[in-house]
């Protein structure tokens, strides 16, 4: 008997220990995301909620478990492993979640406080084959029924529809969220596309467009972590950024002089320098051997393409090109100081070629003279006022 009772006591507290850890590792993922997401910037970040709120809709009618475009692969599964990957790369910000899916219509998790771990598991449960013939799709009258699910007239709601766009029964699915936006007008849409029909596309930018939501093919979400984050940032959470207290000093010290020097332009996913480049910079060469007296802060830019954490080493390999060139041409390197901002400072956001193109540069907007006294600007270690 007391042999049983130990066996019992040992195995109740072996669960409890697992129940704990899991616990302490889940912790320890989320606290890993938001700092990974608060590394990518120069500035100290706050990641702030978009949304009280979201529901991912999910289709599973017979559609669905076609093979796409020919692949081997269902939509279902490549939906399902989407999904996944989207919520490995939420943060928890105490949204209050939901996964809906339709045919049949069923809530699966939800609504409920958003914890990762537990949606990964109701993901992980998701079918991959299911019954095609006869299993149609009422995509309008599953968001018709989007209410049911949470209260939209409380604060700020996702939707994001994960479907082929493909509504062959009930109502009208574009009518349908028209209907639901102009009810609750606090609703965006998002809609991942699995569409291989021309009218699928169609329904679904449309459905997107009512609201500032956003259009995504979801081939290009599949096994694309840069496409994955950028969509999560767009639905889930803004970035606060509170300038460290060096960079506040650079603009302060803008008020004593400012002499802009040339901006230089780079090729996509490039830092090195152009023909153009060079003579833009020659310019400033000449200007900065004539007052030596000033010293420089070079800045380093990105467009949008790309991770945020790529995008910033990015920006601080343009700034270093830039850096190198003037070395090259006799300045001094306790004149220079290099700084990248990644994405962080766009010029637009046109994401056109020209967009793009404007986007990724290296300025040189401040020239500190010595009225200014920043440690960095002005006493470098070997420099003639240390």
């Amino acid at each position: 008997m007391k042999g049983s009772i130990k066996y019992i006591m040992t195995v109740f507290f072996g669960v409890l220990a697992t129940v704990i850890l899991m616990g302490q590792a889940s912790t320890d993922a989320e606290d890993m995301v938001i700092a990974e997401i608060k590394s990518m910037f120069v500035e100290e970040a706050t990641l702030v909620p978009k949304v009280d709120q979201f529901i991912i809709l999910m289709d599973q009618s017979g559609s669905m478990y076609l093979k796409d475009h020919g692949q081997e692969e269902a939509k279902a599964r490549k939906a399902k492993r989407i999904v996944y990957a989207l919520n490995e790369r939420i943060p928890e910000l105490g949204y209050t979640g939901a996964i809906q899916v339709f045919t049949p219509d069923k809530t699966i998790i939800g609504p409920r406080e958003y914890d990762r771990s537990m949606f990964r598991e109701t993901i992980n449960n998701l079918p991959e084959e299911g019954r095609i013939f006869g299993n149609r799709t009422p995509l309008g009258d599953a968001i018709l029924r989007l209410d049911r699910v949470v209260d939209l007239s409380e604060g700020e709601t996702a939707v994001i529809i994960v479907s082929d766009g493909v509504g062959n029964m009930g109502k009208d699915a574009l009518k349908a969220a028209e209907k639901m936006h102009e009810k609750y007008t606090g609703t965006s849409f998002y809609t991942i596309s699995l569409a291989d029909e021309e009218q699928g596309m169609t329904t679904l930018k449309g459905i997107s467009s009512l609201s500032d939501g956003m259009y995504v093919d979801g081939r290009s979400l599949t096994g694309d972590q840069t496409a994955v984050d950028k969509f999560a940032g767009a639905v889930f959470y803004d970035v606060e950024l509170q300038e460290t207290e060096a960079v506040a000093m650079m603009e302060e010290a803008a008020a004593f002089e400012t002499i802009t020097l040339e901006t230089v332009y780079f090729a996509f996913d490039s830092f090195d320098l152009k023909p153009e480049g060079k003579m833009a910079l020659d310019r400033s060469i000449e200007l900065l051997k004539n007052r030596p007296e000033l010293t420089v802060v070079i800045q380093g830019y990105t467009d949008q393409i790309g991770t945020p954490q790529y995008n910033r080493k990015l920006s601080e390999w343009r700034a270093d090109a830039v850096y190198s060139y003037f070395l090259s041409k006799g300045i001094s390197a306790y004149r220079l100081h290099t700084i990248g901002y990644g994405e962080t400072r766009l010029l637009t956001t046109d994401m056109s070629q020209e967009g793009r193109r404007l986007n990724r540069r290296a300025e040189i907007p401040l020239v500190c003279n010595e009225k200014v006294q920043l440690a960095y600007c002005i006493v470098w270690p070997g420099s003639p006022a240390s």
